[in-house]
């Protein structure tokens, strides 16, 4: 029973690191034109990073729609964040393809990085939250109840466990209590940030994605001192 307990816990900490890495580089190589650049090149650059955005947003859209581990209302806040995106990138292009002077196209072509930051925030923020709610709705869970049914095993059986053992015990619950601490209201933190608070401040992405990664360190480190408590007790 404690095998079986203890495997599906780690299991659900160490699926959290495909939420976390699955968020990818969205790295943009292509030229960018300038504020000196013709009308015709600003329009090329501005339907060619338009139309990214639009097919990145679309199919996030349809990993949102199937990811079973975000909660119902961060779902919905992920999806209008991500459909109000599509509708603003689709208004744009079409906005920059008409516009008649450069500095006009310019200063909207600008507006796709400035007022949506599609890669910087509201994709990163739709992998965090989902990351997130996987920690504190499965992983975090599952761990606690591996815990608590291996102190159980030590109330009713205290001759098999050794000080190490407890030692051992005591620590799994010091990081799932840190992992509670670190993820509570992180999903939350993350769908609260907007376009215009990143700007002032580019550190907010990073740092809810260190605070995640911490709480998966400490989920997987509170999974193996229970699969080692369990190898102990066979």
């Amino acid at each position: 029973m404690f095998r079986i307990i203890t495997a599906a816990a780690a299991a659900g900490a160490l699926t959290l690191g495909a939420s976390l890495g699955a968020a990818p580089a969205f790295a943009d190589d292509a030229p960018k034109p300038t504020a000196h650049s013709s009308l015709a090149q600003i329009q090329q650059a501005g339907a060619t990073q338009t139309a990214k955005r639009i097919t990145s947003l679309t199919s996030a859209i349809t990993r949102v729609n199937s990811n079973t581990s975000l909660t119902a209302s961060d779902r919905s806040t992920v999806l209008g964040t991500l459909n109000a995106d599509v509708a603003g990138m689709t208004s744009l292009q079409a906005k920059i393809a008409a516009d008649t002077a450069a500095s006009t196209a310019w200063t909207d072509y600008r507006s796709i990085f400035t007022e949506y930051r599609v890669y910087a925030v509201a994709l990163p923020q739709s992998y965090e939250a989902a990351a997130a709610d996987r920690l504190t709705g499965a992983a975090i869970p599952k761990l606690q109840s591996a815990h608590d049914r291996l102190a159980s095993n030590l109330a009713a059986n205290p001759g098999k466990w050794t000080s190490a053992m407890q030692t051992q015990l005591s620590d799994m619950q010091s990081k799932i209590d840190d992992a509670k601490t670190r993820s509570t209201g992180l999903a939350a933190r993350a769908l609260a940030v907007t376009p215009a608070g990143y700007n002032a401040d580019h550190t907010l992405i990073s740092n809810i994605r260190t605070d995640l990664r911490t709480a998966l360190a400490d989920c997987k480190a509170a999974a193996q001192d229970g699969r080692a408590l369990v190898q102990a007790l066979k």
